[in-house]
Parts: structure tokens; sequence; C-alpha cells
């Protein structure tokens, strides 16, 4: 189990990462793209060199941001409304926490499947953005690969909670 447990922090590690460097890329791009558009402005477009495509690259890199995120901070993704909690036993707490855990390694396992089938489709049909006319087969590969990511890191922690009955309380931490 200590292994598993190495591997889930490994996991959110590099989700920390990914989604560090996406929202990093996010804001380089929409910085590009106002610089841009201001000098095309004073200008009078003399200077035509604008963003293609900047709000499908936003739209994307938030999307690897967003599962990267989760992926890393799925344990303390359960947000626990005292009215309904409040009185339950530490255990039932638990028990509650480790099944919302795995269904979330079951609704993750759905989307690595959806997503991988319409990465396929896409390899078949050659589908592409609307913009920039980049292949959807990497978008679609890197989402399943996050969402895999969200399902072992799910399946772990829920491990972790029913052997341990310890879960991250956001009421208890503040």
């Amino acid at each position: 189990m200590d292994a598993l447990s190495r591997l889930s922090e490994f996991i959110s590690r590099v989700c920390q990462v990914i989604g560090s460097l996406s929202l990093v890329c996010i804001i380089m791009v929409t910085l590009t793209d106002v610089v841009t558009r201001y000098l095309f402005k004073i200008t009078q477009g003399a200077s035509s060199f604008t963003v293609k495509g900047s709000v499908e690259l936003v739209s994307y890199l938030m999307l690897f941001a967003l599962l990267a995120a989760f992926v890393a901070f799925v344990e303390r993704s359960q947000i626990i409304v005292d009215v309904f909690t409040q009185k339950m036993p530490h255990k039932i707490k638990a028990l509650l926490m480790g099944v919302f855990m795995m269904v979330f390694a079951v609704v993750s396992f759905v989307f690595v499947l959806g997503l991988h089938e319409l990465m396929h489709d896409s390899i078949e049909y050659g589908n592409v953005t609307q913009d920039l006319r980049i292949s959807m087969t990497p978008i679609y590969g890197f989402g399943a690969f996050l969402c895999f990511l969200l399902m072992i890191r799910s399946f772990i922690e829920s491990l972790n909670i029913f052997r341990t009955g310890e879960f991250h309380n956001a009421e208890e931490a503040g």
C-alpha cells in the first residue's frame, strides 16, 4: 500500500506541473494576443502580426489545466455540507468519502473510454480544430491520459480511505 501511496503522490506532482504549465501558457497566449492587437491598433494596421486561434488555444489549455488540477487534488475535492454530515460519526464520513472516490474512479473510466473512442474517430475521420486546423487526436489523447490518471488516483485514494479511515476534511482543515 505504501507503493500505491507514493504512486498517487507522484501522479499528483506531475499533474500539478501539467496544470501549472497550462496556466502559464494560457497567460502567455492571452498576453501575446493583447499586445499584438494593441500594436495592430496603434500602428493602424501596419503591424499585421496577431495570434490566430487564441480563444481556441486558451480553451484547450484550460481543459488540460482543469483536468490536471482535479487529478492533483482529487482527495480534497469534496465539499461536505455541514447540515448533512455534522452529526455523523467519523467512520461514516470516511465510508462516504471512500465511496465518492470510488465513484470518481468509475466516472473517470467512462471518460477515458469516451475520449479514447473520440481519439480513434479523430484518427479515422481526420477531425481538426475549427480555427487552427490542429488534429483533435492529441487533444483527445491527452484528455484521456489525464482522465486515466484521475481514475488511478481516485482508486488509490479510495483504497487509502477504506484502509485507514482518514481523509482530507475541509471542516477540520479550516
